[in-house]
């Protein structure tokens, strides 16, 4: 990254930087229009390291600052890991993860015979799913298509070029970093020049730009580390970002449909960047991108986590995931209601009329996804099948490699709800079950809907009295089994 301007002798006063008591950069750049010098510190040791600036003068001058270096996999404030936690990085084209362990927990890594193929042979286990950063040059043809560059550095036939923010005529070619951090898998992506070199940097055709990409959404109850697309013009707004010269940073710990837990995709959003300005500088800003889940994913980092990004392009957004998280709640307690509670109600059974009691649309001519019929509710299209993914702890999974883990029947252990993925935010109850937000006792549902005069109060009434509400997680049982009696959470209460 080429030196900003210089303010006025600024770079003469400070003289070095040292960590403990090695000198460690003693070359700071002044920044513009700012009494300020920056510089990469390195050399810092995991844990407590203090920071000593010295300046030259007349008089020694210094100052000192302690900081913490946390390890790549985490956590900073997140809390404790979440386990088990199973590893993609082989579906993401990163191949195996790096042994951490040999205690049996974990994925298990096998040894590779001569042609690069997997034995039967095990060389220990990651609980971390760790790999080592990769970087790759890549490019867009011109029928739209990403292909590696050749090894020889030749120009492909088909290098396609893109005209960017600036108006300039670049190649098409990508370097794309992929690594692990925070245990999740990040992807760093940004125009580079076809042949690198000493006077044309990787990063020498980047805009100076950066856009965090936090996904199209989904509903994740985490226990795994997430996939990242094996094509870079897969992932969420990529390909439009680098076309125009940003670059593109990501990682499968900022989509919720792997976890809902903000505060660990926030952390990892702010190790993914920080990663990124170690190696390429500060951008002149960070803008966020994301449609749902990546939507309120902006909406809190930007409260929560100021600098991480500087404006925001929330699309189909929430506020947040808690309050959307009622209605996973309430609309199959009313819907039961009215499909089988008051079934006997030929109000209830107008679609029409659902909107009474739920407060969301209902409509009697927009197909039922279930039924195939006419007559829909925004709690059927919007809502079902989250509430056993978010409420039920038996119903969840975290996909491939969910056999392979070690101890045997550890994934049967987990508790599959929203409420324990976010068990180090909201804390345990005295089972050792996740402590959770939902609750409707005195709730009046229909309360307008009475108020209005459009049910009585008989129906307010019966509605009220036998709608219902959630068991606690313990007492939940899976299908077939012919009862089940209230007991501690198999998981225990976490160490703090």
């Amino acid at each position: 990254m080429p030196p900003p301007p210089a303010a006025s002798g600024m770079e003469n006063r400070v003289t070095s930087v040292l960590v403990l008591a090695l000198v460690v950069n003693s070359t700071l750049l002044p920044v513009e229009r700012s009494q300020t010098l920056v510089g990469l510190v390195d050399g810092m040791r995991a844990g407590r390291n203090v920071l000593t600036a010295e300046a030259k003068g007349g008089r020694r001058l210094d100052a000192r600052l302690t900081l913490t270096d946390h390890p790549v996999t985490g956590p900073i404030f997140s809390g404790p890991h979440q386990r088990p936690f199973v590893c993609k990085t082989e579906q993401s084209g990163l191949g195996q993860p790096l042994v951490d362990n040999h205690d049996h927990v974990g994925l298990p890594v096998f040894a590779l015979d001569a042609n690069g193929q997997k034995t039967g042979q095990i060389t220990g286990w990651s609980r971390d799913c760790s790999v080592k950063p990769r970087v790759d040059l890549v490019y867009r043809t011109t029928t739209g298509a990403w292909k590696s560059l050749p090894a020889d550095g030749s120009r492909p036939g088909d290098l396609a070029t893109t005209t960017t923010l600036d108006g300039s005529v670049r190649d098409f070619v990508v370097r794309w970093e992929r690594g692990t951090i925070n245990r999740f898998i990040y992807s760093i992506a940004m125009l580079s020049p076809l042949r690198p070199d000493g006077e044309h940097p990787a990063d020498s055709a980047w805009n100076r730009r950066l856009i965090y990409s936090f996904s199209s959404g989904g509903v994740g109850i985490g226990h795994t580390q997430g996939e990242l697309d094996t094509r870079i013009g897969d992932l969420f707004q990529a390909e439009e970002g680098l076309a125009a010269g940003y670059a593109v940073a990501y990682s499968t710990g900022n989509v919720t449909g792997n976890h809902y837990n903000l505060q660990l995709g926030g952390e990892t959003a702010l190790m993914v960047k920080e990663r990124f300005v170690e190696e390429h500088g500060t951008p002149l800003y960070t803008v966020g991108v994301g449609a749902f889940g990546g939507g309120i994913q902006q909406y809190v980092y930007g409260q929560d986590f100021p600098g991480l990004i500087d404006a925001a392009i929330p699309v189909y957004a929430y506020p947040d995931e808690v309050t959307q998280a009622i209605h996973v709640g309430d609309c199959e307690l009313l819907e039961h209601y009215m499909d089988v509670t008051a079934a006997d109600n030929p109000q209830r059974q107008n679609w029409d009329n659902r909107k009474l009691l739920e407060g969301l649309n209902s409509s009697g001519e927009v197909t039922n996804p279930y039924t195939g019929r006419p007559g829909s509710s925004e709690c059927v299209n919007g809502w079902r099948g989250l509430t056993p993914l978010t409420l039920n702890p038996h119903y969840g999974s975290a996909g491939s490699n969910q056999d392979l883990m070690e101890p045997k029947g550890v994934m049967h252990r987990v508790e599959w709800t929203h409420a324990d993925d976010l068990r180090n935010i909201y804390g345990v109850d005295r089972d050792g079950f996740a402590r959770r937000t939902f609750d409707n006792v005195g709730v009046q549902y229909g309360l307008e809907a009475l108020k209005s005069g459009a049910i009585t109060p008989a129906e307010f009434l019966r509605l009220n009295a036998t709608v219902g509400g959630w068991k606690p997680p313990r007492t939940w049982c899976r299908r077939g089994r012919p009862s089940c009696r209230a007991a501690p959470s198999t998981r225990g209460v976490p160490a703090t």
